[in-house]
C-alpha cells in the first residue's frame, strides 16, 4: 500500500509539473501573440486614413450630384442620347467605300464626341465597313449619382453583309456636364 501510495504521489507530480510546462509554454505563446502598441498604432492609423477616404468620396458624389446641383439632367442625357443616336447608326450602315468620304464622315463624328476617348471610340469603330442597314440603336442611361461619371450603355443591331443580324454593345463612362466619353469598353451582347 505504500508503495502504491508513492507512486500515485509520484505519478501525481509528474503530472503537476507537465501540466506547469505545459502552462508555461502555453503562457509564453500567449504573451508572444498580444499585438504590439505600434502595430495597433498603425492598424488604427490605416482605419483613420480609410474613414477619411469615405468621408471624401461622399462629399465629392454630393458635390457632383445632379441633385444637389442646379443642373438640367433631363436636357443633359438627351443631348448624349442625341449623339450616341447620331453616330453609331451612322457607322453600322452602308457607307460608301472612298477615303475622302471617310476623313469627312470621321471629322463630323470626332466634333459630336471631343476629347482623346471620343476620337479613340470612333478611331477603333469609325471604319466598320460590310453592313447594309442599321436595325436599331439603343441608348441606357445608369445609375445618377455623379454627373461627371455616368454610365451609359448602347446597343445596336445592325444587318450585314451576308443578311445576318449582328448586335454589338459598348458602357461608357459619360460626363454629362462637359458632353464627352470618358472610357468606354465594348461589351459582349448574347442573343437568342
Amino acid at each position: 500500500m505504500k508503495q502504491q501510495k508513492k507512486e500515485r504521489e509520484s505519478n501525481l507530480k509528474v503530472w503537476m509539473m507537465t501540466a506547469g510546462v505545459l502552462f508555461a509554454v502555453l503562457g509564453m505563446f500567449a504573451i508572444a501573440r498580444v499585438p504590439k502598441n505600434d502595430e495597433l498604432n498603425d492598424i488604427r492609423a490605416e482605419i483613420k486614413t480609410v474613414e477619411k477616404q469615405i468621408v471624401q468620396e461622399q462629399n465629392s458624389q454630393t458635390k457632383n450630384s445632379a441633385y444637389k446641383q442646379k443642373f438640367d439632367v433631363v436636357s443633359a442625357e438627351e443631348e448624349a442620347r442625341d449623339k450616341f443616336l447620331k453616330v453609331i447608326p451612322a457607322i453600322y450602315t452602308k457607307r460608301k467605300f472612298s477615303s475622302a468620304k471617310q476623313k469627312e464622315e470621321f471629322s463630323a463624328w470626332t466634333k459630336i464626341f471631343p476629347g482623346k476617348e471620343g476620337k479613340n471610340f470612333i478611331k477603333n469603330n469609325g471604319d466598320s465597313y460590310g453592313y447594309l442597314r442599321n436595325k436599331s440603336t439603343t441608348v441606357y442611361f445608369g445609375d445618377l449619382t455623379d454627373v461627371s461619371h455616368t454610365k451609359i450603355t448602347v446597343v445596336t443591331l445592325v444587318e450585314s453583309a451576308n443578311k445576318k443580324e449582328v448586335t454589338y454593345g459598348w458602357d461608357f463612362d459619360y460626363n454629362l456636364k462637359t458632353q464627352r466619353i470618358n472610357s468606354f469598353k465594348e461589351i459582349n451582347i448574347e442573343r437568342n
